[in-house]
């Protein structure tokens, strides 16, 4: 999914995706840009595409859980729980029991007005429903574990007081996470830009800088966006 940011970094962020989307084909061609894979492609599975369209509900809840209105924040939650019910018989008994508990935590969230507990909940719900997958995903699972271990990491980043011990968690995970799928990403510059990116989240919270992991976590964010563009194959 590419986001616009308008965190702290979100002119940097976006210099980055530029970047990084360039060294992933430094021969595309503008007037005719390289065909991607969409959900209606063979490759696909039903099962997966229903699984990310729910996915991207609560990713949308997640990003703007700081921003947007109480009523907005209601709506976005509906239409996310309408996928998400679409799909919900793709899920293994335990997903499906950690959808409902994520479900009250988000409806508490909102009653109590809590933007960090609700970016957190929404987050987390991301999380079941893109390792719900199976094998045949375009776009390798640890991809949207990246987005989701930045979205955890900036929610904390907002949260008042900034929760830098959960912090330290996320960007470990990110860091594991990226372990696993680094070796697949051939694209040098953008393999080094996420690196980068990580090792600015890192830094930023040994230092308990809340500027510079604003600005660290969009650039991973960013990155996420170019490593799907990275995996989608070609028609």
């Amino acid at each position: 999914m590419i986001r616009i940011t308008q965190s702290l970094g979100g002119v940097a962020a976006i210099a980055v995706l530029a970047g990084a989307l360039a060294a992933c084909n430094p021969q595309a061609d503008k007037a005719n840009p390289p065909a991607t894979a969409t959900a209606a492609s063979p490759a696909a599975s039903d099962r997966n595409v229903r699984l990310l369209a729910a996915a991207e509900g609560y990713e949308t809840l997640t990003e703007t859980a700081f921003d947007k209105t109480s009523p907005e924040l209601a709506a976005s939650l509906t239409a996310a729980r309408q996928k998400a019910s679409e799909a919900r018989a793709l899920l293994a008994p335990d997903q499906a029991a950690r959808l409902d508990t994520l479900a009250a935590e988000i409806d508490a969230a909102l009653r109590n007005q809590n933007r960090s507990a609700l970016a957190i909940a929404a987050v987390e719900t991301y999380r079941v429903l893109v390792s719900a997958q199976d094998a045949s995903a375009q776009v390798p699972v640890e991809v949207s574990l990246l987005d989701y271990a930045g979205f955890r990491y900036d929610a904390n980043a907002k949260s008042r007081p900034v929760n830098w011990d959960q912090m330290t968690a996320d960007v470990a995970f990110a860091r594991e996470t990226w372990g696993r799928i680094s070796p697949r990403v051939t694209a040098k510059g953008l393999s080094g830009a996420f690196e980068s990116a990580l090792s600015g989240m890192e830094i930023a919270v040994a230092q308990k800088n809340a500027v510079a992991a604003g600005s660290a976590v969009s650039n991973e964010l960013a990155l996420v966006d170019a490593l799907e563009e990275h995996f989608k194959p070609a028609n």
